[in-house]
């Protein structure tokens, strides 16, 4: 939590931003099972969006950050509190969706709150926003105080667990490459992205992949085009093929994931599509 304050306190000490951080006592908070570098990439992503929410309000500006441990229920809760415009209802009942932004175009990609959603998740936790318009937001993160129990799935509908993949992830879409990869990681695998299909081939001409994660429609060598000529390689074993597809599948396309049988993902997805996605593939 300091450091994620500390890389951000110079913007919001030049736009006025009054930071108040009430963690509990030292000795009053007990230990997590967490990964203290994807909770950091979760506590930036939050406190930056606070401040850009506030950036339009003349009156003070407020971030206040608390932290207390909820021991009859063994969690330790985390709020993130801003003085901003608030957050609208039809909004905010999608704004863990992944892709959904209502920043000016080239200013947010969507994909900041679904990856903080899919960290704490994969911690065993919760993260839920309370906000009305003109009041500001809260985002408030529960996390367990232990670990969960060996082959726990977090729900009955979660797909079984499975040994680490090592996945190449191809994206045109640098931004969409990132989620993948970070979402993929905090599952467990290894990952390499690329943005272009010819860049993949020579990755597979050079290493060996379980799963080649690509996107259907690329400029320069296409889903189709990469799983025939990855086909074609000798002496490696052929890794196994998840498309991405973000449009209405034509005839053809339809007709090639037909023949191929590869799992497929839709745009938007989650950390859930993902997972299944890849049980079906290692099958």
């Amino acid at each position: 939590m300091s450091e994620a304050l500390e890389l951000l306190a110079y913007p919001l000490r030049v736009d006025d931003v009054e930071v108040r951080f009430e963690p509990e006592v030292q000795g009053d908070l007990p230990l997590l099972w967490a990964d203290p570098h994807q909770l950091h990439q979760v506590m930036v992503n939050l406190i930056s969006n606070a401040h850009q929410a506030m950036r339009s309000e003349a009156t003070s500006r407020r971030l206040a950050i608390t932290i207390c441990h909820d021991a009859a229920r063994a969690r330790v809760v985390l709020q993130v509190s801003d003085t901003g415009p608030g957050i609208p209802p039809a909004v905010r009942s999608r704004i863990f969706e992944p892709f959904f932004t209502t920043k000016p175009l080239g200013q947010g990609t969507g994909l900041g709150l679904p990856l903080c959603k899919g960290i704490v998740e994969n911690h065993g936790g919760t993260i839920a926003v309370a906000s009305e318009p003109g009041k500001g937001a809260t985002f408030t993160i529960e996390l367990p105080v232990v670990a969960p129990a060996a082959g726990a799935t977090g729900g009955d509908s979660a797909p079984a667990a499975i040994a680490p993949r090592t996945i190449l992830v191809v994206d045109d879409e640098p931004d969409v490459a990132e989620v993948l990869a970070s979402m993929l990681e905090q599952q467990g695998h290894r990952v390499e992205t690329v943005i272009v299909g010819a860049a993949a081939l020579e990755r597979l001409r050079g290493g060996t992949y379980d799963i080649v994660m690509s996107d259907l429609k690329m400029p320069d060598v296409d889903g189709p085009e990469l799983y025939r000529r990855a086909q074609l390689l000798e002496s490696r074993p052929r890794p196994r093929f998840v498309f991405v597809t973000g449009d209405a599948l034509g005839r053809g396309t339809a007709g090639f994931l037909e023949r191929t049988s590869a799992p497929r993902v839709s745009k938007p997805f989650s950390p859930e599509d993902l997972a299944r996605a890849v049980l079906e593939a290692s099958a």
